[in-house]
């Protein structure tokens, strides 16, 4: 996966602060490398470093979402995260995971 070492780096530090096990990470976003998703079931999470990627403190904006099952292309989002720190991004992903 070629992406901005901000979001290679958020991936190794997640899959040592959480279960990924049960997530699917995706990258509907392939030419914006400061973005990609994890998934389960019809639940996405956007997750971006673009705005940061600069900056020596990490931050990240993200968009939990809802797929509609039967038209992918219709996604409802049920929050949007700005300027989130890591550990408030973790407890994002937990609670919206159930992991």
């Amino acid at each position: 996966m070629e992406k901005d070492k901000t979001i290679l780096d958020l991936l190794e530090r997640l899959k040592s602060s959480l279960d990924l096990t049960a997530l699917k990470v995706v990258d509907h976003w392939p030419s914006d490398l400061c973005a990609i998703g994890l998934q389960k079931e019809n639940r996405l999470i956007y997750i971006s470093t673009f705005n940061f990627a600069n900056r020596e403190k990490p931050g990240y904006d993200y968009d939990l979402e809802l797929i509609n099952r039967l038209d992918e292309t219709n996604i409802y989002i049920l929050k949007k995260g700005r300027e989130a720190s890591e550990d408030e991004l973790i407890n994002e992903i937990k609670a919206f995971f159930e992991l």
